[in-house]
């Protein structure tokens, strides 16, 4: 495992020197992953929960610690078609309550991670406000 570091931390918080390229758009979607080795087999898979996303890159919470250096995210849009992008780990952080977050950059191309994301906040928006956004939706990064 080579993760650029491992800590913990006591609470999840924005931080206000993020260096995050994009914003981060809050979210609370079921999200299952895969990890892979080197040689691109399977070495786990679990299920997390998306706290953020933005353009390029996803926050996960999980209760194990994600232990690979690239994994598959895989979640369901609004009509429960199956959506999927690979990422890579940027860093993973034990919170308090015995919870593991994850940063994952996603590694599709630049319309893939502006797709996944989408779709993503809509879930999330639908499923808190009980509106539903239409496809034609255009969010503003």
């Amino acid at each position: 495992m080579n993760l650029n570091h491992l800590k913990t931390d006591q609470k999840y918080k924005t931080d206000p020197k993020d260096q995050r390229a994009y914003p981060r758009v809050p979210s609370c979607n079921l999200v299952s992953y895969a990890a892979f080795n080197q040689n691109g087999n399977i070495t786990d898979h679990r299920m997390g929960r998306a706290l953020d996303v933005s353009q390029n890159g996803i926050y996960l919470e999980t209760p194990q610690s994600v232990t690979s250096d690239y994994i598959s995210l895989v979640t369901s849009d609004l009509e429960d078609n199956m959506i999927e992008i690979k990422g890579k780990v940027a860093y993973s952080q034990k919170n308090g309550d015995a919870m593991f977050r994850t940063g994952i950059r996603f590694e599709g191309t630049h319309d893939e991670n502006i797709r996944f994301a989408k779709k993503l906040i809509r879930v999330y928006h639908n499923r808190r406000t009980g509106y539903h956004i239409s496809p034609g939706w255009s969010a503003r990064f």
